[in-house]
């Protein structure tokens, strides 16, 4: 499955019954059902087999680790390309720099109320609508760089820049 591949840095996670194997920067992003054992390598050109549910050829990441949501599978570039497929059959739906002046990504996306959000090592977080279709909703400036993935504690957004720690929850 990963003969290809020389560095997979984007961490191996399940969602809706599949396992999410992101191969690296310019290689496959690999949906594979359960059940799978031995040699699963995909035929030459072929995306799926009796394991793997489906492929994207040149869908993964250097850096960040894909965020499944509502159905969907994002993954975002270190060079701030996100895109979007859908989770169980890999069709995708857009592939669109998130803004010309977005910067470089270290950190995973995550989502949260129908909203995808990406981090930019300038630390500014790109908020995007969840969905088949491509919209920046906003942009939110920390002002300091900021390098770690977002983790969540209790009902808590914990985000990590250059000198500061925010914790972020509704009231």
């Amino acid at each position: 499955l990963f003969r290809s591949s020389i560095v997979a840095v984007p961490s191996p996670f399940s969602y809706d019954g599949l396992l999410y194997i992101d191969a690296g920067r310019g290689k496959p992003i690999f949906a594979v059902r359960p059940g799978a054992k031995g040699d699963i390598t995909l035929a030459a050109n072929a995306t799926s087999n009796e394991y793997v549910a489906w492929s994207a050829p040149r869908g993964g990441t250097y850096l960040p680790t894909p965020v499944a949501y509502n159905g969907g599978l994002y993954a975002l570039t270190e060079t701030g390309i996100l895109t979007r497929f859908d989770a169980k059959t890999g069709k995708q739906s857009y592939k669109a720099r998130i803004d010309p002046s977005a910067g470089f990504f270290t950190t995973s996306p995550w989502a949260y109320n129908g909203k995808i959000f990406c981090l930019s090592e300038e630390g500014k977080t790109w908020v995007i609508q969840a969905g088949e279709t491509f919209q920046v909703l906003h942009a939110n400036p920390l002002d300091e760089m900021a390098q770690a993935t977002p983790a969540i504690a209790g009902d808590r957004l914990l985000l990590r820049t250059e000198s500061k720690l925010y914790a972020i929850r509704k009231k």
